[in-house]
């Protein structure tokens, strides 16, 4: 691949270079925060900022956060920046009678129950308990605004652990992120990964979903879930599982293509272990022509993804004689085709091109 940008456009890059930048120190910041300070905001601290400052509980609660966070907003003029642009979009408080209705939540009884290493119990979050609740919101300049909200009260929820360690559990993040799955399904559906049956459930319920067949490699937790929860299932018929391994079976779909009309995949636990899978399923997949497809926070993944393409990019832009001589390269001539790369888009087609 050949860079060629001129003056103006090499600022921009240097210009969406700090964007990145930005967009991990941020990322970094709010991570240590849900996974270790979670529970610093209470009630009482939330009330008395709203009521003294009049303010409305979710920026009240951004600006606890950073306090937090140790960020001076008012003094330090980059904490102020991080904060204006990042932290005022990212803080939600949520509606938990939202979450409630649910269907699948109002329906499953879940039994407090142990199978080997695995367990299925009910967790919850403590009012004003910090979690990220969607995907992460991309603007048009490319920063990436982490999605994390609260409840004010007590929220309990479903949930499967594996050696102690949550596995899957049924929460705001996992009904929002499901909406588009779900809503794409139809015909003779094939879901990689099991979990708490929640697409399953959902999809099944549409009259426009024929079948879904489920490939799922750990027979206990489809143990738990023909035992505990399938019955409870209104469309349980339409359900069937397999025990294999989902790139196994992947592999073979090639030549049973016309046996499925859409195909959804969720089988890695977050982005930490998601983005290998999802190439490797994204490439598979690819090969089979005529079907639809999605894959389970893709949006998320891709930005783990555009930070690495980025990062090769902007060396090959900034160093060119480290470039490798290929035929017929790519030549990119200004900053308009350089964002291309590294749009949603674009990843895509990085991912499928890669045989």
């Amino acid at each position: 691949m050949i860079i060629k940008l001129d003056t103006f456009d090499t600022r921009r890059l240097e210009i969406l270079n700090k964007t990145m930048q930005d967009n991990g120190a941020v990322f970094s910041v709010l991570a240590d925060y849900v996974n270790n300070n979670e529970k610093f905001v209470t009630p009482e601290m939330l009330s008395q900022i709203v009521g003294e400052y009049e303010m409305e509980p979710s920026m009240a609660y951004s600006m606890l956060v950073a306090t937090a966070c140790g960020m001076d907003i008012h003094k330090d003029d980059t904490d102020k920046r991080i904060y204006n642009d990042y932290f005022l979009q990212t803080f939600r408080k949520l509606d938990a009678t939202d979450f409630a209705s649910d269907a699948y939540l109002r329906t499953i009884k879940f039994p407090q129950k142990k199978l080997g290493d695995w367990e299925m119990k009910m967790l919850s979050y403590a009012p004003c308990e910090a979690f990220v609740y969607d995907e992460p919101l991309l603007t048009s300049d490319f920063k990436e605004i982490p999605q994390i909200g609260f409840f004010e009260e007590e929220f309990s929820l479903p949930a499967v652990l594996e050696g102690g360690r949550e596995w899957m559990a049924v929460k705001p993040s996992e009904i929002l992120t499901m909406q588009t799955p779900i809503e794409n399904a139809h015909g003779n559906v094939l879901a990689f990964g099991l979990g708490l049956g929640y697409f399953a459930f959902m999809a099944s319920g549409k009259k426009s979903v024929k079948t879904i067949t489920i490939v799922e490699k750990d027979q206990k937790i489809i143990e738990l879930f023909q035992l505990e929860l399938l019955p409870q299932f209104p469309h349980a018929d339409k359900i069937q599982i397999i025990n294999t391994d989902a790139f196994e079976f992947a592999e073979k779909l090639a030549d049973d293509t016309k046996k499925y009309d859409y195909i959804f995949t969720d089988i890695w636990h977050d982005t930490g272990d998601g983005l290998a899978m999802y190439l490797k399923m994204k490439r598979l997949i690819s090969k089979i022509s005529n079907i639809e497809a999605d894959y389970w926070i893709e949006r998320s993944l891709l930005s783990s993804l555009r930070y690495t393409v980025f990062q090769q990019l902007y060396r090959l832009a900034t160093n060119p004689e480290d470039r490798q001589p290929v035929e017929n390269e790519l030549i990119i001539e200004s900053y308009a085709d350089f964002i291309k790369q590294i749009s949603d888009k674009g990843l895509r087609e990085i991912v499928a091109r890669q045989r």
